[in-house]
């Protein structure tokens, strides 16, 4: 271990250098590889960032600068952990990207308002909570659900997926089946409804079918038929 050598940290905090750290990282990178390190690989990354601490000059090294000592280092030991290494990264950069710009978007919805959903009243307050957790669930939606080649389409503006802040939990638009949930009765709420014999009465249980499903879509599936 390399003595009197300080990580400055992103908050600008010092922290002793610590090979056991490095060899954490570069573990972990390898094993979402299916790769194991042996002692002499762990070895020669570890010699590998310590002379090029030495060669800075320097007794503070920036951790951006570690890491990159690191990513040379395992480019020359293993080119597919260094991959790991470089994607994993990087994805914890990206998602910083994604709460930051998820911070000016809940802002602007609190103070400004929103219009994206015209059925939305950005001036309640209710409703202000609402349409940032519909900004969080669209971020989580894009970053766990949707390829890399769905995300790059999306990006381009070549596809649109609809409602991506309902589909990570429930669904919100939905085309019921009126004629199947009518055919026989059906229990919604507790009540069963009969099958409609007239249109007036027919029209009058489709109104609350579709006020049930725009309420809350998983509460408005029929139950099976008695």
């Amino acid at each position: 271990m390399k003595e009197n050598v300080s990580v400055i940290k992103k908050n600008g905090a010092l922290e002793p250098y610590d090979p056991e750290k490095i060899t954490a990282a570069i573990t972990k990178s390898a094993s979402r590889v299916g790769h194991v390190f042996t002692d002499d690989e762990v070895f020669d990354v570890l010699e590998f960032v310590e002379k090029r601490i030495d060669r800075s000059g320097s007794r503070r090294v920036p951790v951006a600068n570690m890491h990159n000592y690191v990513e040379a280092a395992l480019d020359l030991v293993n080119p597919r952990v260094a991959k790991s290494y470089r994607d994993y990264r990087n994805w914890k950069e990206e998602w910083a990207k994604d709460f930051s710009d998820l911070f000016e978007k809940a802002n602007k919805i609190m103070y400004i308002g929103d219009k994206e959903n015209s059925n939305a009243d950005s001036a309640l307050v209710s409703t202000k909570r609402t349409l940032i957790y519909s900004e969080l669930n669209k971020m989580l939606y894009k970053r766990t659900f949707l390829t890399e080649e769905e995300s790059a389409m999306l990006k381009r503006g070549l596809i649109w997926v609809h409602d991506m802040n309902s589909r990570r939990d429930t669904m919100n638009c939905c085309l019921c089946d009126i004629s199947a949930i009518l055919d026989g009765g059906f229990e919604m709420g507790n009540i069963w409804y009969n099958e409609p014999k007239s249109l007036d009465t027919a029209f009058d249980v489709i109104g609350d079918v579709v006020l049930s499903a725009a309420s809350d879509s998983s509460r408005s599936r029929p139950a099976a038929r008695r």
